[in-house]
């Protein structure tokens, strides 16, 4: 049926059900299908040759699979489950959720990943016919979809299955008796909840049960209503779920109706009924869905007003899903699985959640677990102690359809919930003081990766002999640790998916711990999370996927799958609201496909976000960086959309920002302590002259780009310029790494050149004649004293500029090198002096990106103000651009300045003896820096590649013009390389203008709402200043 599918242009412009794609194809192979781009690229084995009729299909995810049956093969019930058996093979395999089998007149809904009829919200089988024009069709589906899972064949209420409800209404309720804690609100909610549930679910029955109390209400007082609950339920509870008596937490703690000493709080039981009554009229619990009980927490916690400590509490769903979805194939009966940092225990219950019949037994009111799970976290006092509660209570909630089935036995509950989340209270160190090798199958975790405090970490290794011996690697900060840690913990065989931040891929210190991976682990995939996916913090993280080798002798040869994800599904702002695109889900397909068939996977992979790299990247690069971002070339990411458009944020997300820099700053003071500690006893040094240490040497003259044009070849010729080379050549005169510098133009720069290559006379060369020497290290030491000859013309920075430095100039320099006290080179002392060296300079570049950051970023205030959108030609006169040469300005030089498209020096292009405007104006650039806004005042000429507005009112606010006009200018910039925004743009463009309502500007507003975008100004170029401090440091590596 291809030809049909070519001749109707099905697979380009498919009919639509509601959001979705719907072909109506014909009996057309799945082969045809992945050919077509309608469902994805992948191997589906001998599936593939089968057909189907119609799909129902969302950016290449199947939603259903339609079997069209004549009306007399679909009759009986026999003819009936054939047209469904038919299908549901091929539908498991291409991922549909729902089987639709139709004669037209009749049809049959069936639950993929069950094989079952779905059923509606009364338990009874869906007649609905499947009319593809039939308008209450996408709700019916939209309904299906959200309900049906591994576990359920029926339609639910929404507020079944989404907690978002629930939360919405109990939040503001909770919140104004508790402070605005986020985290206090959270243990309060979870609590009552719990009540709520295990009322439902029959456990709580007679006085204890949520209805009972309740309905006390009628014949007693609110304080004494209260006064029940606290003396009464919550020890009963207790009882039902005993606490752990190494840790003293069980599955509640934290409401904030009741003190410490278990009283009931005065001045709250009127709220405590008001919470009460709206669990009573949301309806019965008993019957939720598992994406409720993954939601609840999640859910709660996006009503808050604060996000500061939401890091603390869990990963976003999404991501712990993702990993889960990679991960579930893995756990077998026997399994041990294990979080080093669980929080609230979900990357261990979402890989369970649907099969815990299988992993879980109840015999003679024993409960026998076939799987081990271990989470931990550590904690000293009853803030700490929280999460590891939440996590128990996490359990009970994903744990409630065993429990209400086996009521009687919720001391066996209890007694797994506390063997399977531990509270590590005997060190600082939590986790990381217990030296585990070779214990678990899988191991899913994000562990914590703030530098702040590790150095107090690693002192306390330090006082312990076994842990000293344990820790070997000395990578970076905290992260480091739990990465040792899990590789050591994992068995032979065994998996795990972590969550891991940039630095452990790029930082020059960590180089040790990518060795370590390589040498224990085999790495099956990377996935590239972006910016912003965790709740406080705009990091740069990524999935792991790794193997622990058999045997450390066994080297990799399977390739590695990577991925890079721009949108997970939610935004990535505070809200978190769901959105279409989601990266990360089509991710996790592609990786269970590449599983199965790692070796051909490129071949078939039509995705572009998706890369299958050899392994010998990784081993090539392990002492430079496995950012794989960084793997996909500029072209490649404009493809996918990864561009590099200014970031646009409220001011929370602001705020959150410069708390985010504030606290990577504090990190960088953390790590530059750890790496001082690493210093080594007190230095030797001896002076040498560098024509002592080096043969100095010259490059040759011949080589120009015409003699490269003449013998052309594969080898670089290089110059004076420390960036490309002058010509490639068809031979080489070194081999090798060497310190080579300018002699010519800005001469005394240091380059480091690796591999064959030549230079000419404009370069000189350091030969070493002497072993030991880390030619980095010298680097450092002569490059500011060959700088430092400089004599004659201006530099970019306004210094002194020499043109020449010959080797004849250089041959006297004296330089200090470590000795040891065999009076020979220090090799150790180099390097460990270098380290610390690559170590600032990569510090220095992350400050830089944050530099950059902030200059890029937009911050949007929210105008609850009046506005209506008026174009730039209504709001301004429109000044072109004059053709003012540097010839003509150098002809007539004066005082009064030339603005330019440069955005340099204030974008002055140079000053002319007279002028052409003596106004305040805003002038933008049209040509290079396109789009960029500046207000110009004074006497001042126009020049090339920039043009003026001057305001038709004077109730126009230049100032609040210039704040949200710029973003706006940018969007509009045309073309990708030749970046331009002539005036036949611009005098379209609209912008909202603060109105009154009589219609005319409201002056005030404008200057009001200027006034504070001049305020977030002045905090980005505050802190700009204060990370110059930081670059323009002088540094003693010694």
């Amino acid at each position: 049926m291809s030809e049909e599918l070519l001749q109707r242009d099905l697979f380009k412009n498919p009919e639509k059900i509601g959001v979705w794609d719907f072909y109506n194809i014909g009996a057309t192979s799945i082969k045809a299908l992945k050919e077509y781009g309608i469902i994805r690229n992948v191997n589906y084995g001998k599936e593939e040759r089968k057909k189907v009729d119609a799909l129902i299909v969302q950016k290449k995810n199947v939603i259903a699979v339609i079997e069209y049956k004549k009306p007399s093969e679909f009759k009986t019930k026999t003819q009936k489950n054939k047209a469904i058996k038919q299908e549901l093979e091929v539908a498991k395999k291409i991922g549909a959720h729902i089987i639709i089998a139709t004669d037209t007149k009749e049809s049959l809904w069936v639950n993929t990943q069950t094989g079952n009829r779905i059923k509606d919200e009364d338990g009874k089988d869906i007649f609905f016919n499947f009319d593809p024009k039939d308008e209450k069709l996408p709700a019916l589906i939209e309904k299906i979809k959200y309900s049906i899972n591994e576990l359920n064949d029926q339609i639910k209420p929404k507020k079944l299955v989404n907690p978002t409800d629930l939360a919405k209404q109990i939040w503001q309720d909770v919140w104004s008796v508790s402070g605005a804690t986020p985290e206090n609100c959270l243990y309060t909610f979870v609590e009552l909840f719990i009540f709520k549930y295990l009322s439902d679910l029959g456990v709580l029955q007679g006085m204890f049960n949520f209805n009972v109390l309740y309905d006390s209400f009628k014949s007693n007082t609110e304080d004494e209503v209260l006064e029940t609950y606290a003396s009464i339920i919550r020890p009963k509870i207790k009882n039902l779920f005993p606490e752990n008596p190494l840790d003293n937490t069980t599955i509640i703690n934290g409401t904030i109706f009741v003190s410490k000493d278990q009283k009931a709080v005065k001045g709250y039981s009127a709220v405590f009924k008001k919470i009460l009554g709206k669990f009573k009229d949301y309806g019965k619990l008993e019957h939720i869905d598992y994406d409720f009980k993954s939601q609840l927490f999640e859910s709660f916690l996006k009503e808050s007003i604060s996000k500061k400590n939401w890091g603390q509490f869990f990963t976003p769903l999404k991501v712990i899903r993702a990993i889960s979805e990679m991960a579930k194939d893995e756990i077998k009966v026997g399994s041990k699985i294990c979080d080093p940092a669980c929080g609230v225990g979900k990357f261990l219950l979402e890989p369970i959640i649907t099969k815990l019949d299988q992993f879980y037994e109840i015999k003679k009111g024993k409960l026998i677990p076939k799987i081990t799970i271990h989470g931990f976290d550590k904690g000293f006092d009853k803030d700490e102690q929280k999460t590891i509660i939440l996590a128990k209570a996490n359990m009970l909630i994903y744990f409630s359809d065993l429990i209400k089935e086996n009521p009687n036995s919720t001391k066996e509950f209890s007694t797994l919930f506390n063997d399977s989340f531990i509270l590590k209270t005997n060190s600082i160190l939590g986790t990381l003081s217990e030296t585990v090798e070779n214990e678990y199958d899988l191991i899913l975790t994000n562990p914590p990766y703030v530098t702040s405090g590790s150095s107090n970490l690693k002192e306390e290794v330090k006082k312990d002999g076994d842990l000293v011996n344990y820790y070997k690697v000395n990578a970076m900060g905290v992260e480091g640790l739990f990465m040792e840690w899990i590789v050591k913990a994992l068995k032979p065989n065994g998996k795990a998916f972590i969550v891991v931040p940039d630095g452990i891929f790029n930082r020059q210190n960590d180089k040790n711990l990518r060795q370590f991976i390589l040498d224990e682990c085999f790495i099956d995939g990377i996935i590239s999370l972006p910016l912003n996916t965790f709740f406080t913090t705009n990091k740069k993280t990524y999935i792991l996927a790794l193997t622990k080798k058999a045997d450390k002798k066994d080297k990799q040869k399977s390739p590695v799958f990577s991925y890079l994800v721009s949108e997970m599904g939610e935004s990535r702002d505070v809200y978190r609201f769901d959105i279409d695109q989601n990266d990360l889900s089509e991710a996790v397909t592609l990786y269970s496909f590449f599983k199965g068939n790692k070796e051909n996977f490129s071949k078939i992979n039509t995705d572009k976000r998706c890369k299958i790299f050899p392994f010998k990247n990784f081993e090539d690069n392990v002492e430079k960086s496995w950012i794989i971002d960084k793997w996909w070339n500029e072209d490649e990411k404009i493809e996918i959309g990864i561009s590099e458009k200014k970031e646009r944020v409220g001011l929370l997300e602001f705020s959150s920002l410069v708390e985010n820099i504030a606290v990577s700053i504090s990190g960088f003071q953390e790590e530059i302590k750890e790496l001082s500690e690493k210093k080594k006893s007190e230095l030797i040094y001896s002076t040498f002259k560098l024509k002592d240490l080096f043969s100095i040497e010259r490059g040759k003259s011949k080589y120009t780009k015409k003699y490269g044009n003449q013998n052309k070849g594969e080898f670089p010729v290089y110059s004076a310029s420390n960036n490309a080379p002058l010509t490639h050549i068809n031979s080489f005169d070194y081999d090798g790494e060497f310190l080579t510098w300018a002699t010519n133009g800005f001469a005394g720069y240091i380059k480091l050149l690796n591999g064959k290559f030549s230079f000419n006379a404009d370069r000189g060369l350091l030969n070493p004649l002497k072993e030991n020497i880390n030619i980095t290290y010298v680097k450092n030491v002569i490059e500011p004293i060959l700088r430092g000859l400089a004599k004659g013309r201006k530099g970019e920075k306004g210094q002194d500029e020499f043109t020449k430095v010959y080797p004849s100039m250089i041959e006297n320099v004296k330089i200090k090198m470590p000795i040891n006290s065999k009076n020979e080179f220090d090799i150790d002392a180099q390097n460990e002096i270098v380290q610390k060296i690559l170590f600032i300079e990569e510090l220095k570049d992350r400050i830089k990106h944050y530099k950059i950051q902030l200059k890029n970023i937009v911050v949007e205030i929210q105008n609850e103000f009046n506005c209506k959108s008026f174009k730039i030609s209504e709001l301004f006169e429109i000044l072109g651009e004059e053709n003012l040469t540097k010839t003509h300005i150098n002809s007539n030089k004066g005082k009064f300045p030339v603005f330019s498209g440069q955005i340099e020096n204030g974008g002055i292009f140079g000053f002319l003896n007279s002028y052409k405007y003596e106004e305040t104006i805003l002038t933008w650039v049209t040509y290079g820096n396109s789009g960029h806004i500046l207000k110009r005042s004074g006497k001042f000429n126009i020049g090339r590649n920039n043009c003026g507005l001057r305001p038709k009112n004077e109730l126009i606010s230049l100032d609040y013009i210039k704040f949200i006009a710029q973003p706006i200018f940018i969007d509009n910039v045309k073309g990708e390389k030749q970046k331009s925004l002539p005036q036949s743009i611009v005098k379209n463009i609209e912008i909202p203008i603060p109105i009154k309502n009589d219609g005319t500007y409201d002056i005030e507003v404008q200057s009001l709402i200027a006034e504070k975008y001049m305020k977030i100004d002045n905090v980005k170029n505050e802190i700009s200043k204060e990370l110059d401090k930081i670059l323009d440091t002088e540094i003693d590596y010694e």
